[in-house]
């Protein structure tokens, strides 16, 4: 048979699943990804891309469906690039998520371990506490807000999101109608001109965080009233990126409106901030956390990639010492809030980079406790750990390490490295921080394999 081409239509069996929630299959040999096609199925489907080692096609019609298939309820699914598994049953994507894990330790890391059963989340939909939209200009003077296609740059317009929560979706209408009425622009990718590049809320405590992130200093006091009717209490910020690349936030922050009155998460009193991480699902984070301190014994804390400092605060209840180490400035001023706020003494948010902080934090780690019982947590960001904190991790005498990891082949890699400098996997269970989407939330942890009983 000839080489498929781009535009051909293909019939074929689904016996496998891809890392984006997509079907594989093979025609004459060849490996081919079906987009909104399930394992066991067989389809129809168009050819939209063909590569030298494998193409990739979208479903165009069920010949056989899977029992685990469902109705998505968005009308957006499959057009947008927010959401890989609507098409797929809540039990079969928890299995899913399970296997993925289970997969790329074993292909990547070369690590046969058990992994645990996926913790479900609370909510299928309307779960996200964060929303970061892109505002485009096209050409012939069009607006969209939106969500980009998937593997594009095109907006795929939307005015409701059904993975967030009512709160941070209601934001999305409220913003495209303020814009068409003070004539301001979407940014233009091409030129690099316009006002407003994207908006960005979340939502913590209760209240709305919005952020206008603009190309230069714009005048947003308008807006106030309009974000108020959504959320008395709400809180508005500008950011402007006049960055020309994919970056979504800039380093000048503007505060348009604050509020005063700290919120309450986890027991804990804190100030938001739109650049501060907070997990995306509180349900999810709340079990994930919880997980985490109890296994914390005592001793002394090191939480590598601290955020706002949230989960270095909860393990300070258990500690004599957390040390949380971040890069990102407003996080960390927020950790350095919350722990006034909360009067957490034992608690010393750190401002830099892992590889770099790392050693000095774990000898000032030291007067607290003996190498030994110092608890290392580490919840980077989806690229891993680098190898200069790898390093310090494996000179360390640490007996206790906890990875958080959001990308299963990054956590492989580096679990891999660790199990190679004596650690081993006691413990993997994943955690569905992101319903409806391939991506898996997965806690691993270690121990010194010498002193394993």
């Amino acid at each position: 048979m000839e080489e498929l081409q781009k535009n051909d239509f293909i019939e074929l069996t689904v016996t496998g699943e891809g890392t984006d929630g997509e079907g594989v299959g093979k025609v004459d040999g060849k490996t081919v990804f079906i987009r909104g096609a399930l394992k066991g199925e067989r389809v129809r489907a168009k050819v939209i891309l063909v590569k030298p080692r494998f193409d990739v096609a979208i479903t165009e019609k069920i010949l056989t469906p899977s029992p685990s298939r469902v109705t998505p309820p968005c009308p957006l699914f499959g057009k947008c690039g927010g959401c890989d598994l609507q098409h797929m049953s809540y039990g079969a994507q928890l299995e899913y998520k399970r296997r993925l894990v289970k997969d790329a330790l074993s292909k990547i890391g070369g690590i046969d371990a058990e992994v645990e059963e996926t913790e479900p989340s609370l909510f299928e939909y309307r779960y996200r506490n964060k929303i970061s939209l892109p505002v485009r200009q096209y050409e012939g003077g069009a607006l969209k807000i939106g969500l980009f296609a998937k593997n594009s740059h095109r907006v795929v317009e939307t005015e409701d999101c059904l993975l967030q929560s009512e709160k941070t979706a209601a934001v999305i209408p409220v913003f495209r109608n303020f814009m068409k009425e003070n004539g301001w622009r979407g940014y233009d990718e091409q030129t690099g001109e316009g006002d407003v590049r994207h908006i960005v809320a979340r939502e913590a405590g209760g209240r709305l965080c919005v952020a206008i992130v603009a190309c230069r200093k714009i005048d947003c006091r308008d807006f106030v009233g309009k974000i108020k009717a959504v959320d008395p209490e709400a809180e508005l910020w500008l950011n402007v990126n006049r960055r020309r690349d994919n970056v979504i936030l800039g380093d000048e922050w503007y505060c348009v409106i604050k509020n005063e009155t700290p919120v309450t998460v986890e027991n804990l009193k804190t100030f938001i901030h739109p650049a501060g991480f907070f997990q995306v699902n509180d349900f999810i984070r709340e079990k994930l956390y919880a997980c985490v301190a109890d296994l914390m014994q005592g001793g002394a804390a090191v939480e590598a990639y601290s955020g706002a400092g949230l989960l270095s605060a909860i393990l300070a209840k258990k500690a004599k010492a957390v040390y949380g180490i971040e890069i990102n400035r407003q996080a960390h001023e927020a950790a350095m809030r919350m722990k006034e706020l909360n009067g957490i003494d034992n608690f010393f948010p750190v401002l830099g980079d892992v590889g770099e902080k790392l050693p000095a934090v774990l000898k000032e780690c030291s007067r607290f406790a003996p190498p030994s019982e110092i608890f290392i947590v580490l919840d980077p960001p989806r690229t891993g750990i680098s190898e200069a904190a790898a390093q310090t991790l494996l000179q360390s005498d640490a007996n206790n390490m906890v990875y958080v990891s959001c990308n299963p082949a990054t956590l492989a890699r580096d679990a891999a490295r660790l199990i190679k400098g004596g650690y081993r996997p006691v413990k993997i269970k994943p955690f569905d921080m992101f319903p409806q989407t391939a991506n898996v939330e997965t806690l691993m942890v270690l121990k010194r394999a010498r002193n394993l009983t």
